[in-house]
């Protein structure tokens, strides 16, 4: 504006476009683009299709291979009922109808707005797959470790415990979610893992330290890890590290 030039107009959204001119030919595309990794996010699709499939079987086929595509299709009033597209596919937000004659730029709203809501679909499907790989390799890593798994709030509640599943239960810390360090630990105990938490959380570190508790009637010697997983919890990670009888140091 300043140096007097032609503000940039938006740019026009840009679409890979192909066609096909039967049923069979539009089922074989869509399941081509499934096996190359590239599906179709739409469909436009008219319903009088002679002499193969009409719309709403196409769409039916197409729905069975893919069954996150959009799509629209196009028909005059008397080529069907809405009724009886309701009773085939229910009530759905991935099917709108287009009546003919139509214009161009209903055409491009529709792509515009359909394409949209595949692609926002499509990123919250990756995240959740991604989140549940995620969840699968902690399941995992949480199932090879020796030490007991502790979360604890930043007050010293407890919210989760898991027990080690190297040490025999004889030998286990016990912590109750819902209650506190202090219900589980000596009170001295107690407060320096809460300072060391405290600690974790403010600074972001990971912070370490050895006790000697009275477990199962004998005194053991466990190695605390504390870390923050958030902003007012943390992990505590508890290993028993008593030297057994008999062993070299």
């Amino acid at each position: 504006m300043l140096l007097g030039g032609a503000p940039e107009s938006p740019r026009p959204p840009v679409f890979e476009l192909t066609s096909a001119y039967q049923d069979v030919e539009a089922l074989a595309k869509v399941r081509k683009g499934l096996a190359e990794g590239a599906p179709f996010a739409l469909a436009f699709i008219d319903m009088r299709m002679p002499p193969g499939w009409d719309g709403v079987e196409t769409l039916a086929r197409l729905w069975q291979e893919d069954p996150h595509l959009q799509a629209v299709i196009c028909s005059a009033c008397s080529d069907f009922s809405w009724e009886s597209v309701s009773a085939r596919f229910g009530q759905t937000e991935r099917l709108l109808i287009l009546k003919k004659p139509f214009d161009a730029i209903e055409v491009r709203q529709m792509a515009c707005a359909l394409v949209e809501m595949w692609n926002h679909r499509t990123a919250s499907q990756q995240v959740e797959q991604a989140l549940r790989r995620s969840e699968a390799y902690l399941r995992g890593l949480l199932h090879v470790l020796p030490d007991a798994l502790l979360r604890v709030a930043a007050d010293g509640t407890c919210l989760e415990f898991k027990a080690s599943r190297e040490v025999a239960p004889s030998a286990q810390l016990a912590f109750v979610p819902g209650g506190t360090l202090g219900d589980a630990l000596p009170s001295d105990v107690a407060r320096d893992m809460l300072a060391h938490l405290g600690q974790a959380l403010g600074e972001g570190t990971t912070r370490s330290a050895e006790y000697e508790l009275p477990v199962g009637g004998q005194t053991r010697r466990f190695e605390a890890r504390i870390a923050a997983s958030g902003v007012a919890e943390g992990l505590v990670l508890l290993r028993d590290v008593t030297r057994n009888p008999g062993r070299t140091p």
